[in-house]
């Protein structure tokens, strides 16, 4: 047997890589052993010589049986004739398609079928298709001897992943990659002698894995036998059976999944428990002492601690004479893997899968690596690469390539080319990483992967690790779980089969804080959101792993009966039985009463108290709307629902929200019902409707005998100063703000324009309304914005509603900033998409509803203003701009109060923020404000625009704008783009407001870039009374209140214009304070002294 050492048997193979040679490797190692099995307590052998012989005979006798060419399905457990059935196949000329012996029948027939297999062998009669011959394994075991016998190679063998009906796939292997993987048997020998010796015959492997799998026919039936290795063949898969076969017939060498590693922990942690506690310490004090040697010298402590320290132990578990165990299949659990080391045994973990066969296990010694969760690196058979899942990334999808993956798939009866991509790399389904040693860590499956509200990957195998040391567990799993239909995101769930614990309250509360415990120590966003115990035992695939995708389908049709832990309070709820949800409606609604009160409580920063079930939180508790969308929000991400917008009126109370929220995690109703009628009272007058009455009374509230503020008749163009009632006075109230109302280059055009096209369009401009000073405005607008055409219409407001109403349609979805303009909201209100708004220029905010809802639309707008006239600030477009193209979004730009106001030359956001001409997709504006005139325009592509001319209803139905209008605005941009110290005069009279507001302390919210300047005075009353007296002081600014912006946050609003002087300035803001301290009206302070970040008040 000189010629049966490692290298010898590696160098033949190599020479000639057939299955035939394999054989005569097999068949050379003559009476050296191949099999130890037991009957009953008697133990049999069966040499490599009987083995190889028996395989002739049952070749022989399956080609007497007459039987179809192709492939044989061997639907036979793992069993001492195994290997003599398989080669006996193979030596027919047949292919050999290996199938569980345990799967039901129709997924035996559903295999059968594609792979047009017409013959099975089986040890029991199978309720299969009339034209799929049954074989009788009896038949095959009891054929006579065969002398001479002369073979003819059948090429492939096929293995099967595990699934039901139609969802199970055939991986078939040619002789050249199995053989592929025979021989890393002498890379294994060159790197670990521990694990490959130089000669292997009288070693043994124990045949844990059924053979039709693919660690059991590559590792034992392949790998193993090549080597000279014996199989030890179990009665069954028993705990007792297998530690009653190991003590009989100790092992070498272990091939197995963590399922029996943890079965083996757990058995040494119940008869440790049964211990005192000296004993226990003791234990405890030699674990730790074990692997502290092994990190030192990781040979002489395992030999240490497995025929020494712990060599009592070991000899009741699977005996002193292990040189290897190796776990593959799925995750091994770190507790696992430390107490077995620590124990002596050699343990380490390996990756494979059907489609690639054993692609590698840690082979080094070292204890880090067998313990930090290494599956090594790449055998000779195979290399990996990394496909990161986001750029930057060390984490990706692992593809897998090599000599020894799978040859071809099996479909319809075909052997199809292997499912790779470029280059031969198949995708396997598993997310991982790779080290700088070239170690493969296994994160997880791609369909296992937890996508929680963080929107970070939760890996689930990695945190099993955390709860597996825990005792009176017999399964566990943790797991996505949606939490109702309407959500993609999922809670992160540990499920725990606690067999007969499940009845004990003790048990079970402790167990609560134990997983809490646990939990707290785990990042942030991997962090439990749910536990649930069950005294069933949770579904397994081919009885190895938990399968995480049938216990996902139990949870949500009701199949799963469990308890819920709480991992706050730390103890355990009531039942929920399987298909009869037993959680009553009023503890739900009480639990979401309390959540929504508490995001109450949190936004007002006030005692939860306070705050009764039908306090309206804005009439009752002084808060904002903005506060309620920003609650609304939160709520979502808490139930992982979508609140439409149409049902934001509906939160404005903490009972209102519940039962918003509560409709929204039931789901709408299989079969909503028609609600009854019920006759109204009719109303025939309007001064008897709801919203008159409303009017009247707020209107006399604050007007009562004194004057009204709005409508107030100018009798002059405001500029710096204005006519009211025949006397001058500060104008701080108009949009015109770089004075081109009332200028005379503007006013000259607009004349000569009625001269030569009179005053009207005179139609649409479709039809007859068309003139030749439209499109010399709209080209000249173009140019200005940087954009490829533009579009006029007749008025702003009807602009924006024209256009958001029947841009999208109902598959798409509009998003804007809660503080865009009335004509936003209209528009949105016409079109059929889903809209809602997102909180002021929250990016943030915007990204988390686009991560969750825009798979769901097809085109996406998102509606922003480039400054706002109610706080002044300005938007962060750039930050809009990313999103739009990380999302796939059309980014809306609404410049009414950002153009001709802010850039160097009015340019607006392009020029303000040095933006590319295409980053943003609608630039809409007016030509009320800056320009001077009246109507709005939209600036865009050219193929948005031609659209636009022929399909917007606003523009289409509509005469074109005023000629007068048309030229006096393409008179005002030619004046702006021409005179760039308008601007200047413009940025002078802002600084100049804000410096002075600033050194007096009057809070001027978000302002100071912009020409609105609002002062903040806090009551509706006292801001009406203010703008009444300063007009009769010469000074005339109007009052913002609510519902315009938040009660308590009324304010006058300051606009500047080019034509503002510093003295004017002064002059106002004098007067407002004289005014408010005569009437003892107190302006809210700010202290810019202090560095801060200021709250935004909306």
């Amino acid at each position: 047997m000189s010629n049966l050492d490692a290298q010898s048997v590696c160098s033949r193979l190599e020479a000639d890589q057939t299955l035939a040679t394999l054989f005569d490797i097999l068949r050379d190692y003559g009476e050296a052993p191949a099999a130890y099995w037991l009957e009953g307590e008697q133990e049999r052998t069966r040499s490599y010589a009987e083995m190889t012989l028996r395989a002739d005979d049952y070749a022989a006798c399956l080609n007497s049986l007459d039987l179809e060419e192709g492939w044989i399905g061997v639907a036979v457990d793992t069993c001492h004739d195994w290997p003599s059935l398989y080669w006996g196949i193979m030596r027919s000329g047949h292919n050999a398609l290996l199938l569980d012996a345990s799967a039901p029948d129709n997924v035996i027939q559903g295999l059968l079928d594609e792979a047009h297999c017409r013959q099975v062998i089986s040890l029991k009669p199978r309720v299969l298709s009339g034209n799929v011959r049954q074989i009788d394994f009896k038949t095959i075991r009891e054929a006579p001897r065969t002398i001479g016998f002369t073979p003819v190679w059948g090429e492939y063998t096929a293995m099967c992943t595990s699934g039901t009906t139609g969802t199970s796939r055939i991986f078939a292997y040619n002789s050249k990659a199995i053989c592929a993987q025979a021989l890393n048997a002498y890379d294994l020998f060159k790197v670990n002698p521990r694990i490959i010796h130089p000669v292997n015959t009288g070693r043994k492997t124990l045949a844990f894995l059924p053979f039709h799998h693919v660690l059991g026919f590559m590792g034992n039936m392949i790998l193993s036998m090549f080597m000279g290795t014996a199989n030890v063949f179990l009665q069954d898969r028993t705990p007792n059976s297998i530690l009653n076969t190991c003590h009989h017939f100790p092992p070498n060498l272990l091939i197995m999944v963590p399922l029996v590693g943890n079965s083996l922990v757990r058995s040494v942690e119940k008869g440790l428990k049964k211990e005192n506690k000296a004993k226990q310490s003791a234990f405890k004090t030699l674990k730790a002492l074990s692997l502290a040697r092994q990190a030192i010298s990781p040979e002489a402590g395992l030999n240490w601690a497995e025929k020494s320290a712990f060599a009592a132990l070991n000899e009741k578990l699977i005996g002193t004479e292990v040189d290897v165990v190796i776990f593959g299949g799925s995750h091994t659990p770190t507790e696992t893997l430390r107490t077995l080391n620590a124990l002596g045994y050699y343990t380490v973990t390996g990756y494979g899968m059907t489609e690639t066969a054993i692609n590698g296990f840690e082979r080094e010694m070292s204890l880090k690596y067998r313990l930090n969760g290494s599956v090594g690196k790449p055998l000779p058979s195979a290399e990996y690469r990394i496909v990161p899942d986001k750029e930057g990334s060390k984490t990706g999808e692992l593809q897998v390539r090599g000599s020894g993956i799978h040859s071809g798939r099996v479909i319809n009866g075909q052997i199809l080319p292997p499912d790779t991509v470029d280059d031969g790399w198949l995708p396997t389904g598993d997310i991982a990483q790779l080290d700088a040693t070239g170690r493969l860590y296994i994160r997880g499956r791609l369909k296992d992967v937890i996508i929680n509200e963080s929107g970070e990957n939760v890996y689930p195998d990695d945190m099993e690790d955390a709860f597996a040391s825990i005792n009176g567990v017999d399964q566990s799993c943790v797991v996505g779980f949606r939490r109702n239909r309407r959500d993609n995101n999922e809670d992160i769930v540990l499920v725990m089969n606690v067999g007969e614990n499940y009845t004990d309250d003790q048990y079970l509360d402790k167990l609560a804080a134990k997983v809490a415990d646990a939990n707290r120590r785990l990042p942030i966003y991997t962090q439990l959101n749910r536990a649930l115990v069950t005294p069933n035992k949770l579904p397994l695939v081919s009885g190895i792993k938990v399968k995480r995708i049938e216990l996902k389908r139990m949870y949500e049709e009701g199949e799963l009966t469990y308890r819920e832990l709480d991992l706050h309070g730390q103890n355990v709820g009531t039942e929920v039985a399987a298909a009869a949800r037993l959680e009553t409606k009023s503890a739900k609604h009480d639990e979401i009463l309390k959540k929504v009160r508490t995001m109450y409580a949190e936004a007002l920063e006030i005692s939860e108290s306070e705050i009764t079930d039908n306090a309206n939180f804005i009439e009752d508790l002084q808060g904002d709307s903005l506060q309620v969308l920003s609650i609304a929000l939160k709520a979502e991400e808490e139930w992982g629902i979508t609140i439409p917008a149409e049902e934001y009126g509906s939160c404005a109370t903490v009972a209102g929200m519940a039962q918003v929220v509560e409709a929204l995690l039931e789901g709408p109703a299989e079969s909503d019902k028609p609600k009854e009628r019920v006759p109204v009272r009719p109303i025939t007058r309007f001064e008897d409707t709801p919203e008159y009455k409303h009017f009247l009374e707020r209107q006399e509230a604050l007007v009562g005998k004194g004057d009204n503020p709005y409508f107030v008749a100018h009798e002059s163009p405001l500029l710096d100063t204005g006519i009211i009632d025949g006397k001058e006075v500060l104008e701080f109230g108009s949009y015109n703000y770089v004075g081109m109302s009332g200028r005379k280059e503007v006013k000259d055009a607009a004349k000569a324009a009625i001269d030569k096209y009179g005053t009207s369009a005179s139609g649409s401009r479709l039809l007859a309304g068309e003139k030749q000073i439209h499109k010399d405005l709209e080209k000249e607008i173009a140019d200005w914005k940087h954009t490829e055409d533009a579009i006029v219409c007749v008025g702003g407001h009807s602009t924006n509603v024209t256009f958001v109403g029947n841009f999208c349609g109902k598959n798409d979805l509009i998003l804007y900033d809660a503080l865009a303009h009335n004509s936003i909201e209209q528009g949105c209100k016409l079109s059929d998409a889903t809209s809602r708004p997102f909180p002021h220029s929250d990016t943030a905010a915007l990204e988390t509803i686009l991560k969750s809802q825009r798979a769901y639309y097809e085109k996406v707008l998102i509606v922003i203003e480039g400054a706002y006239s109610m706080d002044g600030d300005i938007a962060p477009v750039p930050e809009f701009v990313r999103i739009k193209k990380e999302y796939g979004c059309f980014l809306m730009v609404d410049e009414a109060h950002s153009a001709c106001v802010i850039g160097k030359t009015g340019g607006g956001v392009d020029e303000y923020f040095n933006l590319n001409g295409d980053d943003i997709d609608i630039k809409y504006g007016t030509l009320s404000k800056g320009l001077g005139t009246c109507g709005g325009y939209l600036a865009g592509k050219k193929c948005l625009i031609d659209f636009l001319r022929y399909n917007m209803p606003g523009f289409v139905f509509s005469v074109g704008i005023s000629p007068a209008l048309a030229a006096g605005s393409l008179e005002a941009i030619r004046t702006l783009r021409s005179h760039p110290e308008i601007m200047e005069h413009l940025r002078t009279a802002i600084k100049a407001f804000a410096d002075s507001a600033r050194r007096r302390h009057l809070d001027i919210c978000l302002a100071g870039e912009t020409a609105v300047l609002p002062v903040l005075v806090g009551k509706d009353e006292d801001a009406w009374f203010l703008s009444n007296e300063l007009k009769k002081r010469g000074v005339s600014v109007p009052p913002a209140m609510y519902p315009a912006v938040p009660k308590g946050k009324a304010r006058l609003r300051f606009c500047v214009i080019s034509e503002h002087k510093p003295e004017q300035i002064e002059k106002a803001l004098d007067i407002l304070e004289a005014t408010a301290r005569e009437y003892g009206i107190e302006l809210p302070r700010r202290n810019y002294d202090k560095a801060e970040d200021p709250t935004p008040v909306l």
